[in-house]
């Protein structure tokens, strides 16, 4: 596992998109591939210098999966621009076999669903998990919802 792991490709983040002038992002944790670290030197497993890298590199995996994370304490639409750009990095990470979102919210006052209001919830390579916890009448909830629905209870 790797934290801030950099992503491959270049974005730009004021309007979220691809841009190979742009800057490499990160993504918050990887996953990376034990035959990719095993056939590789190790500037190229960690992925700092990107010369190494021919253009078909960009399409082999060498990350079983690449994470992306959020925790809310306030809705609001910073969110929003937040969860666009991680789904954006993670939709072109064609370097990574899994990819997954996980939003984590401490509060359902003025409840945003990020994933449904923008249309991501429709994108099935892209494995999403939204679990808020709350306080009800003195009690803890904790509600989890899953893009796709019930890819959890998927068998692998």
């Amino acid at each position: 596992m790797h934290p801030e792991y950099p992503t491959l490709k270049r974005f730009s983040r004021k309007e979220p998109k691809v841009d190979p002038k742009g800057v490499r992002d990160r993504y918050d944790m990887a996953i990376l591939n034990p035959d990719f670290i095993e056939n590789n030197e190790f500037m190229k497993v960690r992925c700092r210098d990107v010369s190494k890298f021919k253009p078909i590199d960009y399409r082999t995996k060498n990350l079983v999966a690449a994470l992306e994370f959020k925790f809310i304490i306030h809705h609001g639409d910073q969110f929003k621009h937040e969860i666009l750009y991680d789904h954006l990095k993670l939709k072109n990470a064609e370097e990574a076999d899994l990819k997954c979102m996980f939003v984590f919210t401490n509060t359902i006052d003025r409840e945003i669903d990020y994933f449904k209001n923008q249309g991501l919830h429709r994108d099935k390579e892209i494995k999403k998990i939204y679990v808020a916890v709350y306080i009800e009448k003195g009690k803890k909830i904790k509600r989890i919802k899953q893009y796709p629905e019930r890819w959890l209870d998927e068998k692998t």
